[in-house]
């Protein structure tokens, strides 16, 4: 009797960490949502009108290398996140726009980046 239920509970054991593997490696994280992996690239945010209604929130390429087109560059200012697929190469030391709207920031600081 012994020597069958500590089978059972090896089996069970087993079969825990397979299935525990199994999961580690599946894409679908919550809800069927795919998470895309890899190395956050933080860029410097360059944000103005914090102090009127409106903010205009750009992002200046720091890195030394070009950031191809199709890039999702994604940021937040405070509360407020948003995203933007590059249309075309970010050269260097080069500008682009990424947002602008009402100006709900409150706190918190600004930040810009891409998964490589």
């Amino acid at each position: 009797m012994k020597n069958r239920f500590f089978m059972a509970i090896a089996a069970i054991m087993v079969t825990g960490a397979l299935l525990l593997s199994a999961t580690a490696q599946s894409n679908n994280i919550v809800s069927g949502q795919v998470t895309r992996v890899g190395t956050y690239v933080y860029l410097q945010p360059d944000v103005s009108g914090l102090t009127g209604d409106f903010f205009t929130f750009n992002v200046i390429n720091n890195t030394n290398q070009t950031i191809p087109a199709g890039t999702k560059i994604y940021w937040s200012l405070g509360s407020v996140k948003g995203s933007k697929v590059l249309s075309a190469p970010l050269a260097p030391g080069k500008k682009i726009f990424l947002d602008s709207g009402a100006n709900l920031y409150t706190s918190g600081g600004s930040k810009a980046w891409f998964l490589k």
